[in-house]
């Protein structure tokens, strides 16, 4: 699935639709996630921001907001076609390696994304990328796939600190539980931003993505544990405050949870559910 991100007020970060980044980073060389905006230590930051609670999704009304949240940003982006439902769940994200990660201002879900770890289906991206995924893992690197990432439209000083709050959790989660790299696919337009921004590296070369209508999508990696040594600043931005052990700790969807998702998963992906997922939500 196709990572897409928040839309801001102002300077804007790319998005998975083709908006075009703001020229004054560009020019002026800044990190946004470096800025005065993005540490709630400094600037000013709003009380939403800095009262917002990271966690794992575990509720399920935390799941059905994350799901529509994502489908607002999809739909809105052009990445995915409306549904009755109002949702957007893809297979991957019932299997149990997979988890949603969310940030909640009060009982609101406010950001979202997912880490797809490699189990039962695979990672969503090997739909286009299938070569460049098993060449990991026939070196022995266990990928994990973000997702899904999502966030109610606000100002950058709003929504950026969340947004990094969101990653580290789940870069902590990741290397947790095992995961060497993490993968992402994104439009071709964003790739030097994430390069640049967040020392993801090319391993697939642009493709058309039906996943997301049909929208060209590059692969990017980033390697955890090259990361301290190869982008010192991004792996303590991640890292630098160790998450308490129960965020961390893994939150499962029910059985039954699953199975009621799975008529969603059908009208998301206009596509036939895998049946392995089908022998999953029943078991």
């Amino acid at each position: 699935m196709m990572s897409t991100l928040p839309t801001y007020v102002s300077e804007t970060p790319p998005t998975a639709n083709g908006a075009a980044a703001p020229s004054s980073w560009a020019k002026k060389g800044q990190d946004p996630l470096r800025s005065r905006h993005a540490d709630p230590r400094r600037g000013q930051p709003s009380r939403r921001s800095r009262d917002a609670v990271i966690k794992i999704a575990s509720r399920r009304d935390e799941l059905l907001a994350a799901f529509r949240l994502v489908y607002d940003n999809y739909v809105r982006a052009g990445l995915a076609r409306p549904n009755p439902y109002r949702m957007r769940v893809t297979p991957s994200q019932l299997v149990p390696t997979t988890e949603i990660f969310v940030a909640l201002s009060g009982t609101e879900v406010i950001c979202t994304m997912s880490l797809v770890r490699d189990g039962q289906l695979g990672l969503p991206m090997e739909t286009i990328y299938e070569e460049e995924v098993s060449r990991l893992r026939s070196r022995g690197i266990r990928p994990a796939e973000v997702s899904a990432l999502a966030c109610r439209q606000e100002g950058q000083r709003q929504t950026l600190p969340i947004v990094i709050r969101l990653m580290s959790l789940m870069a902590q989660c990741a290397q947790r539980r095992g995961v060497d790299q993490l993968l992402i696919a994104i439009h071709p337009r964003h790739a030097r931003y994430y390069q640049r921004f967040t020392a993801f590296m090319p391993i697939g070369e642009e493709r058309t993505y039906a996943t997301v209508c049909d929208n060209p999508a590059v692969a990017l990696a980033l390697d955890l544990n090259r990361a301290p040594i190869d982008h010192p600043r991004l792996y303590k931005r991640f890292f630098g405050t160790p998450y308490p052990e129960k965020l961390l700790r893994y939150q499962p969807m029910s059985e039954e949870f699953r199975s009621e998702l799975i008529p969603v998963v059908a009208a998301s992906c206009a596509a036939e559910i895998p049946s392995d997922l089908k022998l999953l939500a029943v078991a």
